[in-house]
């Protein structure tokens, strides 16, 4: 596990033999434990890295997950510890593996990094320091970002997907959670249907869900499913939008046929 206690955590990933350090640090009171190699591979399969991603594993351990998407995907990456012994482990496992070119670690306490450039992010907090960590994450990360926790969730922000994976040999279970950082959709919108009739939205939004007033969808990452009931000739009718947010901006297409557009109303614009 992250061995400060503030940062007490799992350390990540096991998918190849990476030596161990032999003894806890002195002053730091949280073992390091290594999470099962199938649960590795799920996470990486669930975030689906690419040489065009930066990975941050946030307690990184021995750095075998940052190690593990540099070697099999080309992604670049970036492992935070708190633990000076465990960073200089990582670093010395990162030439052993031959790709030190494209991943680097820090010693560093997990909630004064700075997230911006990552595209990926990796976890295995226990369930408060995911709550106490969330904030962080949707201020700094982009739409479109994948978050994927071993073992604890993120509270009310439901996961997009929910993988129980076979551990030891079969004998037992662990679960992987994965995110998409969602677009921010709540406030004002006219929306230009494919008929060219303009609709006032008023949206409210929880993570990547939103509701209003004959309205509901949801996100992932800038990606938008949009339900809408209108009344046309005086009947209700329903249709499904689907596109792509971009701002303060949206446009795709209707189910059926047809394109839409919708633009964000600043505030404090009438009514």
């Amino acid at each position: 596990m992250h061995t400060a206690a503030r940062l007490f955590r799992g350390a990540v990933m096991a998918l190849f033999a990476l030596p161990l350090a032999a003894q806890q640090p002195p002053g730091l009171d949280v073992p390091f434990v290594v999470t099962p190699p199938e649960v590795v591979a799920q996470m990486l399969a669930l975030v689906n890295p690419t040489r065009d991603d930066v990975l941050y594993d946030l307690g990184s351990g021995d750095g075998r997950i940052v190690i593990e998407a540099a070697r099999r995907f080309g992604a670049r990456g970036v492992g935070v510890d708190i633990d000076p012994v465990r960073v200089e482990e990582a670093t010395a496992n990162a030439r052993r593996r031959g790709v030190q070119d494209r991943v680097r670690f820090r010693r560093q306490d997990l909630f004064e990094t700075d997230l911006r450039t990552a595209s990926i992010v990796t976890l295995y907090l226990f369930q408060n320091l995911n709550l106490e960590l969330r904030p962080r994450l949707f201020q700094q990360l982009r739409p479109g970002t994948r978050v994927v926790s071993h073992a604890f969730h993120m509270g009310d922000w439901q996961p997009d997907t929910t993988v129980r994976v076979r551990v030891n040999q079969g004998t037992g279970w662990a679960t992987v959670y994965a995110w998409t950082i969602p677009a921010q959709v709540a406030g004002r919108w006219t929306l230009t249907t494919p008929e060219g009739r303009r609709v006032a939205l008023q949206l409210r939004q929880q993570f990547q869900r939103f509701t209003g007033p004959g309205v509901s969808g949801r996100l992932v990452g800038e990606r938008i499913d949009l339900t809408l009931t209108e009344r046309v000739n005086g009947r209700p009718v329903t249709r499904r939008f689907s596109g792509r947010v971009t701002g303060d901006g949206m446009s795709g297409t209707v189910a059926g046929g047809g394109a839409w557009r919708a633009v964000k109303v600043p505030p404090g614009a009438p009514r």
